[in-house]
């Protein structure tokens, strides 16, 4: 019964935060851009510099894939994000897209269509790291990577 309530609360959140990260059909939604950098816990958003988080976190690479902790991305394009502890699993909602990743799983949910990824999702000192190109391409914004800066480039 608990799973059934976890999984209603996680819907309404996610529909709720969907609904909140779109812009009106009138109104022409700004550019936000987002970058980070391999190894720094400092990110920009649309040329400002702000902590990724209070833990100092920052962009990991695994595999040759850039794992970040998605909530300060997603958050400052208008998204949510939320978590689950007892399923390990992480909800993220933008402009009505909804996406479900679970820790050291490979597998993911776009809108309910499953998507295999090249690199799980791992914990790494109690941050969740996800990531970024996957995330970033199924909510339909751009990704550039700077190989020589080590610097990842999110525009919504």
């Amino acid at each position: 019964m608990k799973k059934i309530y976890a999984s209603v609360f996680m819907a309404a959140l996610l529909a709720f935060g969907a609904i909140a990260c779109a812009a009106p059909s009138d109104d022409v939604q700004p550019q936000t851009t987002v970058a980070m950098r391999i190894g720094s816990p400092i990110m920009t958003v649309n040329g400002e510099e702000r902590s990724i988080d209070e833990q100092g976190t920052a962009p990991i690479a695994v595999d040759g894939r850039t794992l970040l902790p998605v909530r300060a991305v997603i958050e400052a394009v208008g998204g949510t994000v939320s978590w689950d502890q007892d399923t390990q699993s992480v909800f993220i909602g933008c402009d009505g897209t909804l996406i479900s990743l679970q820790l050291g799983s490979a597998s993911a949910f776009v809108n309910e269509e499953l998507h295999t990824l090249d690199v799980a999702p791992v914990a790494i000192d109690g941050r969740t790291m996800l990531p970024i190109r996957f995330i970033a391409e199924s909510l339909d914004f751009s990704v550039d990577w700077d190989g020589e800066t080590q610097t990842v480039t999110i525009t919504k």
